[in-house]
């Protein structure tokens, strides 16, 4: 029995196959090689869009006009010195450097506090005791402290005559060696007029006077001399704003329960 020949064509035996899964091979090999092909790109194409740098500053604004500064009026020059005439030395004179310490306000400061106690008026006379009360307001020793009282009138020369006790001070007595700063000193005195020296008033159809007292209080420190120096008018204590006047017309007679009013008249060195 003869055998067939083979056949002349060689894709003879792929006639009989279906053609799809060919052709679905061949499109997952493309994709396949497009897929490699865009991994392999540069990073530079991952986005699209602009590109910003963080680190570049931004631009500087546009600079204002600043005004143009006026011109500066010339320093003035100063005055020329006097030349010192031929045969002449002109010394400049420096202060001294301070060794220590230096304290002008360091000075005592005398105040003066008055309170009347009685008055006693009889036939011949007319006297005050009071109390007087020295206190030392300042930072420095008063040295040879002197206090003086006079007994004046209250009048039409009331100004008069405590200008001229003020401004010719006796500063004739004892006198007490020292008071320290803020410290007091007092001491009870009486002043003493002779009965014609006193003027009288016709107060409602009586007799009647209004004394004043004046002090003087004279002191040394280390500065030299100072005074400080107050009047005082007196009366009867009315616990009012007037005082009483004292009256004349009712023989020997003490009175007590007095008050004094401060006069604006005053002196302070």
């Amino acid at each position: 029995m003869a055998e067939p020949s083979p056949p002349t064509d060689p894709f003879a035996v792929f006639r009989g196959l279906p053609v799809w899964p060919w052709i679905a091979a061949a499109i997952a090999l493309a994709l396949g090689g497009a897929f490699l092909l865009w991994r392999r790109r540069p990073p530079r194409y991952a986005a699209a869009g602009a590109q910003f740098d963080l680190l570049v500053p931004a631009p500087e604004p546009n600079p204002v006009p600043q005004p143009r500064p006026l011109p500066r009026a010339p320093a003035p020059q100063p005055p020329s010195q006097p030349t010192a005439p031929a045969g002449l030395v002109t010394t400049r004179l420096r202060p001294t450097t301070p060794t220590g310490v230096v304290a002008s306000r360091l000075r005592p400061a005398l105040e003066l506090g008055f309170h009347p106690l009685r008055c006693q008026v009889d036939e011949d006379q007319v006297a005050i005791e009071f109390e007087l009360e020295l206190f030392n307001a300042g930072t420095a020793p008063a040295r040879a402290v002197l206090a003086e009282a006079s007994l004046l009138n209250a009048g039409a020369t009331q100004e008069q005559d405590l200008a001229a006790f003020f401004g010719r001070p006796n500063g004739v007595g004892e006198r007490l060696a020292v008071i320290p700063p803020m410290k007091r000193v007092s001491f009870k005195s009486q002043v003493v007029a002779p009965r014609d020296a006193v003027q009288e008033y016709e107060l409602a159809g009586r007799k009647a006077f209004v004394p004043v007292i004046a002090f003087n209080a004279l002191y040394e420190w280390s500065g030299g001399q100072a005074q400080s120096s107050a009047a005082y008018l007196v009366g009867r204590d009315t616990q009012q704003e007037k005082l009483g006047p004292l009256r004349l017309d009712q023989g020997v007679r003490e009175y007590s329960g007095l008050g004094a009013r401060p006069l604006p008249t005053a002196v302070r060195t």
